[in-house]
């Protein structure tokens, strides 16, 4: 404990310091961010081994002033173990709060909004499990994988069935009663099915290995595929638009006729949706099981509002059915829209949350005790998943076989978390450099806003002079 505490107090202090919040209205909290215990980066990116510790005992003080007398010990967590649980090394699972139900929240904080404080302790216990179970997610995914698998097939082959059936019944119950609403559940339905192709295909393509035509692999197809998906869903949305408004201009149908056995066979299909709807939410930590669930969710609204609709225009009301289909037709179109638009963000290289790099930097730090700081860390999308560049800081007496051994286990490591498709570590000696010399900037330098206000304090001092 004399070393660890020696080794902390020789290092420095980071710039920029770790932000937590409680996020309610009767807490001072100097600086706040959006979750807890996430690190700040958007400046210069240092981080020393205490801030994630000192992070956790902010969290205290910050909630003890609430309550007149700032007694840290009542205020505290339920556990409060001083033994040291294994894969733990800073001690972490003690701040965990066990017991946040409204009513022991209002006991303790009488002041404060116990839906907000529920929410920052639900948070982070969340990130506290994250950090204690990041050594072991790529053991524990594919173990949970080969034990549930059967499972995911099942829910996976099931549904893409189910949607081949969905769409021949609606073929033909859309034909056989000629109503607009049917035929555009009919397109929702077959373009559900020439997704589950195209992701299937995708899919394929993207486990196939091409060494030197595709060297960090081609997963990026799958998204490129999704965007494809949605723009053509896009365009048989616009196309159902335009039938609709010209059977509305035409008038009202003379022919149009309510056949019992074709709306059956809509409400089996919507019966058949609902059962592996069930299915798939007991399922749905899995991402595949998790899109079904959506699909088939969203499935059982449009097609039981379809049916509602078509009933409606042939007995009632002629122009609500194509109302409806135009109804439909929207809800497509703003659906796909709205997913090909986040796709496309992750095409580009959008950031990684905060949670997730704090979990980068909690691996990283734990990992060796020869890792001095954490100079930089980004993450970013390169498709579904994140690429990870972190540049560590070692001491520069150091052998290059321990600086190899250090840097390449730690990659590997990095790479065995759950979103991590590719990541890399570089090793350096000194944090006080500039990061712009590293590699080629691909932005202007930016001038620090303390520079900006210097120069408007002195712009206002002459003006003042000049007046006077």
């Amino acid at each position: 404990m004399k070393k660890d505490e020696e080794s902390a107090d020789k290092m420095n202090v980071a710039d920029e310091k770790l932000e937590l919040s409680c996020e309610t209205s009767d807490i001072a909290v100097e600086k706040s961010i959006k979750s807890p215990l996430s690190f700040n980066v958007d400046g210069k990116t240092d981080y020393q081994k205490d801030d994630i510790a000192n992070s956790f005992a902010a969290v205290q003080e910050n909630v003890c002033r609430v309550t007149p007398e700032n007694d840290l010990q009542d205020n505290a967590t339920e556990i409060h173990s001083e033994a040291v649980i294994p894969n733990d090394p800073m001690a972490l699972a003690q701040h965990k709060k066990l017991d946040i139900t409204t009513k022991k929240l209002k006991e303790e904080f009488p002041t404060a909004k116990p839906r907000k404080l529920k929410n920052f302790y639900s948070k982070q216990n969340q990130l506290i499990d994250q950090f204690l179970q990041s050594g072991d997610e790529e053991r524990l995914s594919a173990l949970d994988l080969e034990t549930n698998g059967p499972k995911i097939k099942t829910a996976v082959y099931g549904s893409a069935t189910v949607n081949f059936c969905l769409f021949v019944i609606q073929i033909y119950a859309a034909i056989a009663t000629g109503s607009l609403s049917l035929f555009a559940t009919a397109a929702d339905a077959f373009m559900d099915l020439v997704s589950s192709i195209v992701m299937m295909v995708t899919s394929r393509m993207a486990r196939r290995p091409s060494v030197y035509k595709y060297p960090i692999g081609r997963t990026r197809i799958e998204t490129v595929g999704i965007i494809l998906f949605c723009a053509l869903m896009t365009t048989v949305a616009v196309q159902l638009i335009v039938e609709s408004s010209r059977a509305l201009g035409e008038g009202k149908r003379t022919d149009s006729t309510l056949e019992l056995v074709p709306l059956i066979c809509v409400g089996v299909a919507i019966f058949s949706k609902f059962s592996l709807m069930l299915y798939c939410f007991f399922l749905r930590r899995y991402p595949a099981c998790y899109v079904f669930f959506i699909d088939h969710r969203n499935d059982i609204v449009v097609n039981s509002f379809g049916l509602v609709m078509s009933i409606i225009g042939t007995r009632l009301v002629w122009y609500i059915d194509p109302i409806g289909a135009i109804l439909i037709a929207l809800l497509i179109l703003f659906s796909w829209a709205s997913t090909a638009y986040e796709q496309i963000w992750l095409l580009v290289g959008k950031s990684a949350p905060r949670e997730f790099l704090s979990k980068v930097l909690y691996v990283s730090m734990t990992h060796d005790e020869q890792i001095k700081s954490i100079d930089t860390c980004r993450a970013y999308h390169a498709g579904e998943k994140y690429f990870v560049e972190i540049d560590i800081i070692m001491d520069e007496n150091t052998i290059l076989k321990v600086t190899h051994d250090v840097s390449q286990t730690l990659q590997r490591k990095i790479e065995g978390l759950e979103d991590v498709e590719r990541a890399f570590v570089h090793v350096d000696y000194d944090q006080e450099h500039d990061p712009y010399e590293e590699h080629k900037p691909l932005y202007p330098k930016i001038r620090s806003k303390s520079r900006i206000k210097v120069v408007l304090s002195q712009i206002r001092q002459r003006i003042s002079m000049v007046r006077g």
